[in-house]
């Protein structure tokens, strides 16, 4: 058993070398990645890093590291960007069942609430999401002005 689980762990090791020299590794991280072999961690290389990647752009090259805590952030912004996107896939789907004009709204509310499946929990989805989205927003703004993050460093 144990000779047996070296040798699938030998297979295993070999096929993920092949991987991470597949062509599809080498486009997913570019050169500088920490993901790939000879990276040395350096602050040319961090910047490197960060320049070269879309996810990593969410923070500048230089972070301290108390600024990237969650009891620092509160993680405002990202809460915002998940309730706007919240706010826009359930705003499409009652964008089908919802005219607003004055004689067919009231009637289209009723429908979506009574025949429409799942139609008072998408309504109310969207109408909370509005309400939290602008205390968030309202909330990072504050927090953004109360610890001068718009100024240059």
């Amino acid at each position: 058993m144990l000779n047996g689980g070296l040798k699938v762990r030998e297979r295993v090791g070999e096929a993920a070398d092949a991987f991470r020299a597949s062509p599809f590794w080498e486009s997913m991280f570019r050169p500088g990645s920490p993901f790939k072999r000879g990276y040395s961690d350096s602050p040319r290389n961090r910047s490197y890093v960060i320049m070269n990647n879309v996810l990593y752009h969410l923070h500048p090259v230089k972070v301290k590291r108390h600024a990237v805590r969650l009891s620092y952030t509160l993680c405002l912004g990202g809460l915002s960007f998940f309730l706007f996107i919240l706010l826009t896939i359930t705003g499409i789907f009652l964008m089908f069942y919802y005219r607003p004009t004055a004689p067919a709204a009231y009637i289209d509310v009723e429908a979506l609430s009574t025949s429409v499946a799942f139609g008072s929990l998408v309504r109310n989805l969207h109408r909370w999401g509005a309400h939290l989205m602008v205390l968030t927003v309202f909330l990072h703004m504050s927090r953004v002005f109360y610890h001068g993050a718009y100024k240059p460093p």
